[in-house]
């Protein structure tokens, strides 16, 4: 192994540690027992050893080391008194692990296999030392959902027992959580004398040192939760449907804090709840609120006498009730202060649209700003704020005027109506607005679903399609064409796509996967760059460079070493801490030179699109791709994935990929499930962290999900991709499948997803623009293809009729060349006279083509168009023709969700 790391490594594992300990969160303190003055310790739990850096599947990260909790204490000059006993543990640990691990050996099902676990051992004796620290450890990933089970959601009977006697035997005990989610926390009431519980939450490749440098004090804890944490489980409204084949979103617009706190649920921790150690004053000095903007001027000041520290203040809105379901508070705004000295004070500003506090009305498709008195809160928790402003708004106001979307068939929402009373308020600043005040939006120009454009140089020409309104628009015929005449301005985009042949298309939205190449099947189905999960297809002929895709949301999952023409290289990304630890910073700054510093990575190894960050709404906890994402909060989600977003297109020619759009909020059935949400959840909860990205940072791609929303599949839905992406949000980029969806790619090119992942599929677009003609083997045999089902997990062979069905009473012929002797299938159709031998090796079939060109090339050419404009901003594209490095994104305001065009 190569040894010596580069400056690059360096420099970004120090980031990552500074992240992973801005993030974690410390939840309990008692008797202030942390920060540890006395560093002899006992260690308990697999997760010292085997600490879990982060989740499983395309979220993973190949990456050079992983500094455990054993080793990250050790090296900051911790005692560790039970060191022999991990010791032993760790080689049966090992053992187990391994015999895991060999059974998927070759196995494709290895990458999506859940995470190795194995419960500890009781301790049966506990080794001398002041202090015992017990870690409990959990991993989930893709293609899996968590379980309310022991050994999961709940301890085993031996953490718990573990746990219970560790803290009755040392003066002092704390409990290390090194878990991606959420974990039932009941079993604090069992452990009266546990002091202390941190939340390590998974920190990425340098997890050791960053919780060592966390538990002596050299930093202070500063991270706030991003989900509620509930008492029981099935205090989450979502458990009652959570899991379906097709879940239904019963809980509305009342997920995770807006439920707790509308209907009076108490948690036992909040969301935005987070100890320190030291303690923290916010002052509000003033507040400003008019019909365009509410800026409110905080004053935070350390008010403890022995550690520095850093607060984050969050700021929320109450909004009046009225026949529109409204949750008793929203979260709007939040900063985080600097590192602040004992008595240290900072002045933070916080300024968001008025018009971001709207709602969305079913009854009438519109945003919407309800007539009443609205309350500004400002705290730390969402528990623990307080009024410091009110305004009253005189008349409804439509901030915006939609069509209905992606409508449910039937509204499966079930809560409607939060328990809570409007609150009197005085003695806080009070300010009256005016609806005729507020600025207009000008009307969304939807793309109307029955129409296609097609390019042609011929308007005589015979074309495809079935089913809608085509308009074809005359271009001028062009042999020579080349995509840097398209840069140079010589001829137009339109020109360049109507003058591509229709395979010349096809491969383009197609990625490039090579379905009979070994190890090109799941998640590396790239040969620009070792490990890579996907590419574009080049073109020579008209001088499109490939595009490179690489995992995923905790760092790029690239092979970490590889064979380039008999030289040994190396590819050492960083494993970061997960997503919901960098929302555990609350902060956006720290989060965006992550981002530029996965950028500076992506320039590094040949990656275009990075395919992150992920952030779905954690609306469960029990969902398995939680760790990957954000927050139960899409403001937070939002903001943080457009901090990130930010980071990395700072850099030019690469940009992020941010997924998996829309409504994938579990595993469970995700190639097939049908998500069935109503149409204020979708529009407020689960498009809204989507929205804040696109409309302020601009991605450079999307990425469809698995998953139907409503009866269609998210990959071929027009409402969702084109109406509200495109018209809605003016999104400038492409739309990418995931990985061997089952959205139909002659639906995915209509509807605005315009790259199928990883490809593959090419052979269904060709036969429905043309007779796409059966394949056959040397011996007369059918050709057969590998490809790969998603759901089954497995390799599945086809035979390639493709639209040529064989029949004796056909009206057209083909022939086939053959040599040898004829295999069983032929002679059979010899004999029933589909099939007649014209000399030695000539067979002449009879048969019939299917009646499917029903794909307008209209289609084919608006997807080209959109990948073409991202290949156009590329570094490859770039590098192909010697041009300097071109700008790709600028710099947006990050709370202006209701910008126009």
């Amino acid at each position: 192994m190569e040894q010596k790391m580069s400056q690059r490594e360096i420099k970004n594992l120090d980031l990552s540690k500074q992240v992973a300990e801005d993030g974690m969160v410390l939840l309990q303190n008692e008797n202030k027992i942390l920060p540890l003055r006395n560093k002899k310790i006992a260690l308990y739990g697999s997760g010292s050893f085997a600490t879990v850096k982060g989740g499983t599947g395309s979220g993973d990260v190949n990456q050079r080391h992983v500094s455990s909790i054993i080793s990250g204490l050790k090296e900051h000059g911790f005692e560790i008194t039970t060191e022999s006993w991990l010791r032993r543990f760790q080689r049966y640990y090992d053992s187990k692990k391994n015999e895991y691990y060999n059974k998927l050996d070759g196995s494709l099902a290895s990458l999506l296999a859940p995470a190795f676990t194995m419960d500890d051992m009781e301790v049966s004796e506990f080794e001398e030392a002041l202090t015992g620290i017990y870690v409990i450890s959990r991993s989930s990933g893709e293609g899996h959902d968590r379980k309310n089970e022991k050994g999961d959601y709940q301890l085993t009977d031996n953490e718990l027992s573990n746990i219970k006697r560790m803290s009755e035997y040392y003066q002092n005990s704390i409990l290390l959580l090194n878990v991606g989610g959420i974990i039932d926390t009941s079993f604090i009431e069992k452990c009266p004398l546990l002091d202390s519980i941190l939340l390590v939450s998974q920190p990425g490749m340098d997890a050791g040192n960053a919780i060592a440098e966390v538990l002596d004090g050299t930093v202070t804890p500063s991270g706030k939760l991003t989900d509620t944490w509930a008492n029981d489980y099935s205090d989450y409204p979502s458990s009652k449907y959570f899991g379906e084949n097709d879940p239904r979103y019963n809980d509305g617009i009342y997920v995770g804090y807006r439920y707790f706190d509308s209907f009076e649920i108490k948690p036992k921790y909040e969301f935005g709840y987070g100890l320190s150690y030291t303690k923290f004053m916010i002052d509000t000095d003033k507040i400003s609120v008019n019909e365009h903007q509410i800026t409110v001027k905080v004053n935070v000041q350390n008010i403890g006498e022995k550690f520095s520290g850093k607060e984050v203040v969050q700021l929320y809105v109450s909004s009046p009730k009225s026949k529109i379901p409204t949750p008793y508070q929203t979260l709007q705004a939040y900063d985080k202060t600097k590192n602040l000295r004992p008595d240290e004070q900072q002045n933070l500003t916080m300024s968001i649209g008025t018009k971001n506090l709207a709602v969305f009305d079913t009854r009438i498709a519109a945003w919407v700003m309800v007539p009443g008195i609205y309350l500004i809160r400002v705290g730390n928790s969402s528990r623990n704020t307080k009024v410091v402003g009110q305004f009253k708004l005189d008349k409804l106001v439509v901030i915006q005027q939609l069509e209905h979307k992606l409508t449910p068939a039937n509204d499966p929402t079930e809560l409607t109506e939060g328990k809570f009373s409007s609150e009197q308020v005085g003695g806080v600043p009070f300010f009256i607005l005016k609806a005729e005040n507020f600025d207009a939006i000008e009307p969304i120009d939807y793309s109307n679903q029955s129409q296609v454009i097609t390019y042609t140089t011929n308007l005589d020409q015979e074309l495809p399609g079935k089913g809608y309104d085509e308009k074809l628009q005359k271009v001028p015929a062009n042999s020579n064409l080349n995509l840097l005449d398209v840069y140079n301005r010589k001829i137009t985009l339109d020109e360049f796509v109507a003058n591509m042949s229709n395979s010349e298309l096809i491969d383009l939205v197609e990625g490039s996967l090579k379905p009979n190449v070994e190890g090109s099947m799941v998640g590396n189905a790239a040969d620009l760059v070792a490990g890579a999960a996907g590419q574009t297809t080049n073109n020579d002929r008209l001088g499109i460079p490939a595009t490179v895709n690489a995992d995923g949301p905790a760092g790029l999952r690239l092979e970490q070493t590889f064979d380039d023409n008999g030289k040994t290289k190396h590819q050492y990304a960083t494993a970061w801490p997960i997503g919901t630890l960098l929302a555990q910073t609350w902060n956006r700054d720290l989060v965006q030179r992550v981002g530029f510093a996965i950028g500076t990575e992506m320039k590094e190894f040949g990656i275009t699109m990075w395919l992150a960050p992920g952030m779905n709404i954690h609306r469960n906890p029990l969902g398995g791709r939680n760790f990957e994402y954000f927050a139960e909060d899409p403001v937070l989600s939002g903001t943080i994935a457009a901090a990130e977003t930010k980071g990395v297109q700072t850099h030019t020619g690469i940009g992020v990929t941010i997924k998996h759009f829309l409504g994938n909020n579990q595993e469970t059935a995700r190639n097939t499930g049908n998500s069935i949400i109503g149409e204020q959840a979708l529009r407020e909860i689960y498009l809204k962290n989507f929205e804040i990205v696109v409309k302020t940072a601009q991605p450079m791609a999307i990425m469809s999900s698995y998953n139907k929303v409503n009866g269609t599949f998210a990959g071929e839905n027009y409402e969702s991709l084109t109406n509200i992406l495109r018209d809605e949000w003016n999104f400038k980029g492409l739309v990418m499948t995931d990985w061997f969806s089952l959205a139909d790619p002659k639906h995915s090119m209509h509807s605005g997803n315009d790259l199928i992942m990883p490809g593959g599929s090419q052979d269904k677009l060709f036969a429905a623009v043309d007779n796409l003609k059966p394949k056959f083997a040397k011996n007369g045999h059918i050709a057969i293809r590998k490809s790969f089902d998603i759901v089954a997990f497995k390799e599945t062979t086809k035979e390639l009729w493709n639209d040529f069905e064989p029949a004796a009473d056909g009206e057209n012929y083909i022939r086939v060349s053959l040599s040898g002797e004829l295999d069983d299938d032929m002679t059979k159709m010899l004999y029933d006279g589909s099939a007649q031998i014209i000399n030695n090796d000539t067979v002449l079939l009879k048969g019939n083509w299917k009646d499917n060109n029903d794909l307008y090339i209209g289609d084919l050419q608006k997807s080209a168009m959109n990948i073409l404009r991202v290949v156009l901003k590329s570094d490859r594209f770039a590098e192909k023709y010697g041009l300097k490095e071109i700008t790709y994104n600028r710099n947006m305001e990050l709370y202006d969700y209701f910008s126009t065009k």
